[in-house]
């Protein structure tokens, strides 16, 4: 077992897998596909905070990284032994992080995956994913999708610190669709006094239709009760006016939702997208 830094603030460690191919959760998926444990974008909002406990780390989440090493026996051995079933690639830790630059996990299970005819979709706010358009472009059991929760990088930077910008991820799905491969966008979580309201969610779906885009599926901030202290404290200097906005959110986070639902739907009447509210 081997420790780098990847920079000043996030720590890799390499790490043994007891298994790869996890059976899923996820409506529509067989299995979950994660090699990495950790995530060193650092999202305010991320639900998978809980995997750093699971792991048994006690750095802040978004400052370690675990890296499967052996992915490439476990899971050369798995997918013979399990049924054929849809792979979710990506469900607690982003696959084309930074640290996929060097180890090239996520390549390296796509192409066993395509070797034994599973079926994957990638979950990615990354545009790395673009480096290996070469192997998904021309294998008909692969989809793609990318996460825009903001068209304004000012915000995104806020929130996803370490993560793409907003022009680099509308640069690699305008890539993706030329190349042919099925994608889709996931606007989640949608940010509270940010981008729930009806010029910010009309000026990102017309941006995604602008690039092609045909699905979007919409999501909600979960986790208020634990994510919301932690986006107040990271208001505080920059956005101070937010704060009271997310305060009355957590009062009547129902009544906030469904009204947040009804205006979503009623904006995406009037778009020529799918749009998928999955809450």
């Amino acid at each position: 077992m081997s420790l780098a830094n990847m920079s000043d603030n996030i720590t890799v460690k390499e790490i043994q897998a007891k298994s790869i191919l996890n059976k899923s959760g996820i409506p529509g998926m067989t299995y979950c596909l994660n090699p990495y444990t950790g995530c060193s974008h650092g999202c305010i909002y991320c639900y998978a905070t809980f995997m750093r406990d699971y792991s048994n780390h006690t750095e802040e989440w978004g400052h370690f990284v675990d890296v499967k090493i052996n992915l490439l026996e476990i899971l050369s051995r798995e997918v013979k032994k399990k049924k054929t079933g849809h792979v979710c690639i990506g469900t607690v830790a982003d696959p084309y992080q930074t640290a996929e630059q060097k180890y090239q996990l996520t390549r390296l299970a796509i192409k066993i995956l395509k070797e034994h005819n599973f079926p994957f979709e990638i979950l990615t706010k990354s545009s790395l994913i673009v480096r290996d358009l070469d192997l998904i472009k021309d294998y008909d059991n692969c989809s793609v999708e990318i996460t825009i929760t903001t068209i304004d990088d000012n915000i995104r930077k806020l929130f996803e610190p370490n993560a793409d910008s907003v022009e680099n991820r509308l640069l690699c799905l305008e890539k993706l669709v030329s190349a042919g491969i099925k994608t889709s966008v996931f606007f989640g979580p949608v940010l509270p006094y940010f981008s729930d309201n009806d010029e910010a969610i009309n000026k990102i779906f017309d941006t995604l239709e602008a690039v092609s885009i045909k699905r979007i599926l919409v999501d909600k901030l979960n986790y208020q009760d634990k994510k919301v202290p932690i986006i107040i404290e990271k208001l505080k200097s920059s956005y101070p006016n937010a704060i009271g906005y997310y305060q009355d959110l957590m009062k009547k986070p129902n009544n906030y939702e469904g009204k947040l639902r009804q205006r979503i739907l009623k904006i995406a009447q009037n778009k020529k997208i799918n749009v998928e509210v999955l809450f």
